[in-house]
């Protein structure tokens, strides 16, 4: 297999691989925007509601992205958000690849004999604000983008890329600092391990899953007032890390006993 791919026929948008990705991650981005509005809940639900209609509406029917336009379920099948089926499978596995993560991290900060159970970590506002980066960052990036990068690349270079810019809009820019830059590169690995859920079940799902539950419980499980940051960070990192690899071993078994 040669390196780069031959694009597929598709819209002229679809075949401009630069465009494509732009029109795909600067939407998402400035719908952000929508949760700086007065309110507490109204702005979330309105930047998830946003964030649908680009992904499910204007995305495929006026963009014609990832592959051309495309009747609803089968851009849905492009995607992978279709079929989600085996459904108890790709749930269950969601919670487990959350439960092993937050575990780790939990552990990590148990280790270090300052950690604070305190449930204000996570408030409705949370569970509310989780749907839009649980379910709408799974689409945009391990759906839209990484379908999009396969019209282009090898699926292994594909998933690089994608992971890194995913890894990257979650870079503070106007306050870089090593334990942010470090921070992101935990989050490219956590991409990877997303994107493997994604291609190994052929289903968002199990990402979405995960993506959600790790994100509501994150900030619960390694609050550690202090501690020691450096040796915190490191034992958090170093457990979760493990525990990354760790998930993705136990999804490929479980795929394989348990398949489509």
């Amino acid at each position: 297999m040669t390196s780069e791919m031959q694009p597929k026929q598709g819209t002229w948008l679809s075949n401009n691989r630069r465009a494509a990705l732009v029109v795909t991650v600067v939407p998402y981005l400035l719908l952000g925007l929508l949760e700086h509005l007065p309110g507490v809940f109204i702005p979330p639900l309105a930047y998830f509601v946003a964030a649908g209609i680009w992904a499910l509406y204007v995305t495929p029917r006026l963009l014609g992205l990832p592959n051309g336009r495309k009747p609803f379920r089968e851009y849905c099948t492009d995607i992978r958000l279709l079929p989600m089926t085996p459904l108890w499978r790709n749930i269950l596995l969601g919670v487990l690849m959350a439960a092993l993560t937050l575990s780790s991290i939990l552990l990590a900060s148990l280790v270090t004999k300052h950690f604070v159970l305190d449930w204000s970590f996570v408030p409705p506002l949370r569970w509310v604000k989780g749907l839009t980066r649980g379910v709408w960052e799974e689409v945009f990036f391990r759906g839209i983008m990484l379908a999009i990068l396969i019209r282009f690349y090898t699926q292994r270079k594909a998933v690089l890329w994608m992971t890194a810019v995913f890894a990257l809009v979650h870079l503070n820019i106007m306050d870089v600092t090593f334990e942010g830059v470090v921070d992101v590169v935990s989050i490219f690995f956590i991409g990877l391990l997303f994107a493997y859920l994604v291609l190994k079940t052929g289903s968002l799902l199990p990402a979405i899953v995960f993506h959600y539950v790790h994100d509501i419980f994150v900030l619960l499980v390694q609050n550690t007032p202090g501690a020691s940051e450096p040796t915190a960070s490191m034992l958090l990192y170093g457990f979760l890390w493990a525990a990354l690899a760790v998930g993705a071993i136990l999804t490929r078994r479980i795929v394989e006993r348990w398949p489509t």
